[in-house]
């Protein structure tokens, strides 16, 4: 909210412990094509459980097994594509997360969209085992 009458154009609101390895003229340019009010970057992340899932029907009685199954979902990046009518809607003083505005904008049925990344397009430094990976990537970038 401080920030209010100071941002006139569409912006990048982005976590500081994150890489994006992404063109970003094409995020922006399809957050204006969908006319977004809030674009999310989002990766695709998938896991695979080490372990067999049972599924358990209502009998207690073995339903479904499924041998170390893989899950594949959209994450947040922790990225956004933001017009800077959000900004300007903010109540000053209020303590409030960015995903938490985003929810109160869907439920206003505001135009809310993604930018889907690829797996490998996006790390995140709050994981450490990622941290040597990242720094590796950045000096290998700054050698191109």
């Amino acid at each position: 909210a401080l920030l209010k009458n100071k941002i006139h154009e569409t912006f990048i609101l982005s976590n500081c412990d994150i890489l994006i390895e992404e063109d970003f003229k094409k995020i922006y340019e399809f957050h204006k094509k969908e006319k977004n009010l809030i674009t999310m970057v989002c990766s695709l992340k998938t896991f695979t459980i080490p372990y067999g899932v049972i599924e358990i029907g209502t009998d207690g009685q073995i339903k479904n097994m499924k041998e170390k199954p893989e899950l594949s979902f959209f994450t947040n990046t922790g990225c956004y594509i933001v017009e800077p009518r959000v900004i300007d809607e903010m109540k000053t003083g209020r303590n409030v997360s960015f995903p938490d505005i985003i929810m109160e904008y869907k439920k206003k049925n505001e135009k809310v969209g993604i930018y889907p990344i690829g797996e490998h397009a996006w790390m995140d430094m709050g994981q450490m085992d990622t941290f040597e990976e990242m720094r590796a990537r950045v000096e290998a970038s700054e050698t191109i």
